[in-house]
């Protein structure tokens, strides 16, 4: 698949079509991307991406979309239990984890599903890219994303959830609907992926042959998944819960994209 840009379109869509499409955006230093999922259903019906902003002018956006969310790469961010936040600490607890934050809006959005609210910011320059052209976006937290779907995959045991960005690993461990883990790594080698994966399974204090890992990340290459064959138990393509219908599309790679939907629904 190039990365350089390209598209995928289901039979039956229908840009024009009133209110009838959710529209999720990613932006990143090296992307700009968008899937097409039907309202009803989520189920994908176009992705388009390119390394430029073409994919933002494309004639194929839906013209009237029911609702449109977000995500913006690099993002810093930090889950605080509900308790533990004070009006106006919300920068404090930032710097603790990161230390100097770039310029940009300071957002927090609650997490129900743990009793915890997101606090994050991203490149103020990345976020006009989307809210010049799409001024009603609604800005989804890749951390937010990625503990939902880890938990969302948890049922039957520990599933650890991972997205592989530019330079970056997203990574989520949960447990029969308990999050045990969500964090961000700086990924720039195959070898960085492997071992932060492995730490995300060590820290939690499970065996990696125990754990189902769902592997998705638009930056993502067939040596990095086999590697993760060689440790894990049960690798598998992190897809929803339309199973193949967009296939044609490799939607694992557009797990930011696709997973928007049961955040914003």
């Amino acid at each position: 698949m190039s990365m350089d840009q390209g598209s995928w379109m289901a039979d039956g869509y229908e840009p024009s079509l009133q209110r009838a499409w959710h529209l999720s955006l990613l932006v990143a230093d090296d992307l700009r991307a968008w899937c097409v999922q039907s309202v009803d259903e989520g189920i994908p019906m176009a992705i388009r991406w390119s390394r430029t902003g073409a994919a933002f002018d494309a004639e194929d956006l839906p013209l009237h979309p029911a609702s449109v969310s977000f995500v913006s790469l690099p993002e810093w961010s930090a889950l605080v239990p509900e308790g533990a936040l004070e009006r106006g600490s919300e920068a404090s607890h930032l710097s603790l984890v990161h230390g100097r934050l770039p310029t940009g809006a300071l957002r927090d959005e609650p997490i129900t599903d743990i009793g915890a609210r997101c606090i994050y910011v991203h490149d103020d320059e990345l976020e006009r890219h989307v809210l010049d052209r799409f001024p009603g976006a609604r800005p989804v937290p890749m951390s937010a994303l990625m503990l939902r779907g880890a938990l969302s995959r948890s049922a039957t045991g520990p599933v650890l959830l991972i997205h592989r960005g530019h330079d970056r690993l997203d990574a989520a461990v949960a447990d029969k609907g308990r999050l045990l883990l969500c964090n961000t790594y700086p990924a720039r080698s195959s070898q960085d992926l492997l071992y932060y994966a492995l730490l995300a399974a060590e820290g939690c204090g499970l065996t990696p042959s125990s754990m189902q890992v769902e592997f998705g990340g638009y930056q993502l290459v067939q040596h990095e998944v086999n590697l993760l064959s060689r440790y894990f138990g049960k690798p598998s393509a992190a897809t929803g819960p339309w199973h193949n219908a967009a296939h044609e599309g490799d939607p694992w790679r557009w797990l930011a994209l696709t997973e928007q939907f049961a955040c914003v629904s």
